[in-house]
């Protein structure tokens, strides 16, 4: 492939340089964001102080990192639920899955691992977020869908299961500033 341009940093600014090109042509988002990869520096440490740095890490680190990201260090603002929900986030296994979100308010993700469908949210501020369960079940394949499923459910008020919850289900949590949850559904009966 022929390079469109390069991107580097250049005293700790990033430069664009395509001397044989027209500057429209760096509108193309492939070859931004194929720029953009090659020359992000390796993440040394992974700091997340409160609900802001996490959302920071979940849209503007993670999409673009190549490679694991070191283990993360938690500020004492991020409640112990949206601790285990950011390492949900950072967790290999399954295919990553972004429900619905905005950047700087909150994310709700889900990760597809076999049968089990974890589902992971975090916010910046106090806020009611909903869990359509559908939205992560549908994405399964046919095969490893279940009709009803057990909920291991740790948020912002502690640790409850739910048992007999349906592919339809809706499931609203209260979050805290900071704070998140992390739901791991099961197949009824595994």
């Amino acid at each position: 492939m022929n390079p469109v341009g390069e991107l580097a940093f250049v005293d700790g600014v990033l430069e664009a340089r395509a001397p044989h090109l027209a500057s429209r042509a760096w509108a193309r988002p492939a070859a931004l964001a194929e720029a953009r990869l090659a020359c992000e520096p390796p993440a040394e440490s992974l700091l997340v102080e409160n609900g802001a740095d996490a959302l920071a890490a979940a849209f503007k680190v993670l999409p673009f990192v190549r490679g694991p990201l070191p283990e993360p260090v938690f500020g004492e603002a991020v409640t112990p639920a949206a601790r285990e929900a950011f390492r949900l986030l950072l967790d290999g296994r399954g295919a990553l899955r972004v429900l619905r979100g905005e950047v700087d308010d909150f994310i709700v993700f889900a990760r597809l691992d076999g049968a089990t469908v974890r589902v992971g949210a975090l916010a910046v501020a106090a806020t009611t977020l909903t869990v359509r369960f559908e939205d992560a079940w549908s994405t399964l394949p046919a095969g490893a869908r279940a009709a009803e499923y057990r909920a291991d459910v740790l948020d912002d008020n502690g640790r409850h299961v739910l048992e007999g919850v349906a592919p339809d289900a809706r499931i609203a949590l209260d979050v805290r500033a900071n704070g998140g949850f992390a739901i791991a559904f099961e197949p009824s009966g595994t």
